[in-house]
């Protein structure tokens, strides 16, 4: 059996905050031979990830271990971008193979590969973390520039996790003047900046309040420990149900939440994706009445949709 070689313990102290990955010069300025490192691999201790960069133990390397590894063979001017700096972000749980990784233009090329994905780019980024990735903000940004159908899903998700500013996400798309989604994205920002924090809240606000000519509500409100999603001064709160955080543990909250507005003496609508998005009419002719019932003295006006 081959006997491990003797690794220095802050080498291994490094290795443990970059996922168990090392660059070679890390290597070497700690002490360790060109030798050694040869018989570490050769003997099934350590992995060879790419040229110079290598992975301290011989298991599949896990996600974060790639992201390293990418950042490593990319060079010190790189980011993790897309998804993947969402999910070092923690605002999302999972992101595939490729990891995307941004580069500036002036940068070598570099060939992608079943791990890694490397773009260049002329719009200069900024980087934040231990494994540099891209601020928030511009990687949002980059998300809906690429795909402008799942626009409303990155903003909202941003927006909503507070890990996000859109004043900053303003900032990044006036960075970007050659962005073909500009103008939506720039709607999009807008209605994010009045408390959207979800697609069926952006639905909502533009086909069942805007559509019809109502004054939105005020979002995001406070109540006790509570936040309603909108709140209108009649008194007349409105959930919006999309699922995600309302089942399970979070359906139970939802009940909470409603029994402590009703003996504060404010009715709750609650909706989802089916009201708001298939019968936004329907749904906003409800929020009318109720909201008459309640003292409201505005119109109830026809749109295109209604019959």
């Amino acid at each position: 059996m081959a006997t491990h070689p003797a690794i220095p313990d802050r080498l291994m102290e490094l290795a443990r905050a970059q996922a168990g990955v090392l660059l070679w010069d890390q290597i070497r300025h700690c002490g360790l031979s060109e030798r050694t490192v040869h018989r570490l691999v050769h003997d099934g201790f350590w992995t060879r990830l790419a040229r110079g960069v290598y992975l301290t133990h011989c298991l599949a390397p896990d996600w974060l271990s790639l992201a390293w590894a990418g950042y490593f063979v990319a060079g010190d001017e790189a980011a993790i971008g897309g998804q993947a700096a969402l999910k070092l972000a923690h605002i999302i749980d999972d992101a595939d193979l490729p990891i995307p990784i941004v580069l500036p233009h002036t940068s070598p090329h570099r060939v992608s590969t079943s791990w890694w994905s490397f773009t260049r780019t002329r719009v200069p980024f900024r980087t934040m973390g231990d494994l540099p990735r891209l601020r928030t903000e511009r990687a949002i940004i980059d998300l809906c520039a690429a795909d402008p159908d799942r626009s409303a899903h990155w903003v909202t998700l941003a927006a909503g996790s507070r890990k996000a500013s859109v004043q900053r996400m303003r900032e990044e798309l006036d960075a970007m003047p050659q962005c073909a989604a500009r103008r939506q994205l720039s709607e999009l920002l807008a209605d994010a900046g009045t408390g959207i924090h979800s697609p069926l809240e952006l639905v909502y606000l533009r086909d069942v309040e805007r559509a019809h000519g109502m004054a939105p509500g005020r979002r995001q409100v406070r109540s006790g420990s509570y936040i309603r999603d909108v709140y209108y001064d009649e008194g007349l709160i409105v959930e919006l149900d999309g699922r995600t955080g309302h089942e399970g543990v979070g359906a139970f909250r939802d009940m909470d939440r409603d029994n402590y507005h009703t003996m504060q003496g404010r009715p709750t609508l609650r909706y989802g994706w089916e009201q708001c998005h298939g019968t936004p009419c329907r749904t906003f002719r409800e929020v009318a009445e109720m909201r008459h019932s309640l003292g409201w003295t505005g119109d109830i006006k026809r749109c295109r949709r209604c019959r």
